[in-house]
């Protein structure tokens, strides 16, 4: 059976203010870690990342770790293409291009984003502090000066007015809501404040 293919906008990180700004945006271009980016872990657009000692990006962080939001997923084709057919397993071309490099938005950067990189089984309100799993996938239930705080929830934005109007989705109400593209996303700010040093 061949490999599924996503649509480009069902996983992803969309900034809803303070991008694009290329010449005083904070953003970070480093190779993902080897291991990820040739292993089966899922690294899709929109999950939390922070560097390693060598400089390559690693999901999720702790302690002192700078929270780094992902532009692109690492089976993105100008990140990775391993030159084998999802549909044959045959390797049919040689990947000159790709070198593993991706893209990031820091934290510190002031950016609200929205992600599809979220637990969506927990509930969510405005102000609420967010913290990533071992994936790099967003939760809350984080503590003021006791985890590692990554974004701050704001308020649901790019809905479609249509399908909202329609009744074909339900209206948002808080941070989480559906996008125009008809996938479930989570809005906040980029934030940083580092765990408790124990």
């Amino acid at each position: 059976m061949p490999a599924a293919v996503s649509q480009m906008f069902e996983q992803a990180l969309d900034a809803v203010k303070g991008w694009p700004g290329a010449l005083h945006a904070l953003d970070k271009a480093a190779k993902l870690d080897n291991d990820l980016l040739t292993g089966l872990t899922a690294v899709p657009a929109g999950r939390v990342a922070h560097l390693n000692a060598a400089g390559e990006f690693e999901l999720s962080g702790s302690g002192h770790q700078m929270p780094i939001f992902l532009w692109e997923g690492k089976n993105d084709a100008d990140v990775y293409n391993n030159r084998t057919s999802p549909t044959t397993s045959t390797v049919h071309w040689i990947g000159i291009s790709p070198t593993g490099v991706m893209h990031g938005l820091v934290a510190t950067g002031g950016f609200e984003l929205q992600t599809t990189e979220f637990d969506d089984e927990l509930t969510y309100a405005v102000n609420d502090l967010l913290t990533a799993d071992a994936n790099g996938i967003l939760e809350n239930g984080a503590t003021q000066y006791v985890d590692w705080i990554c974004g701050v929830c704001s308020t649901h934005v790019n809905a479609d007015n249509q399908s909202v109007g329609l009744g074909v989705v339900d209206a948002a109400v808080g941070p989480r809501g559906t996008n125009a593209h008809g996938v479930e996303t989570l809005t906040f700010w980029s934030y940083f404040l580092p765990a408790a040093v124990t």
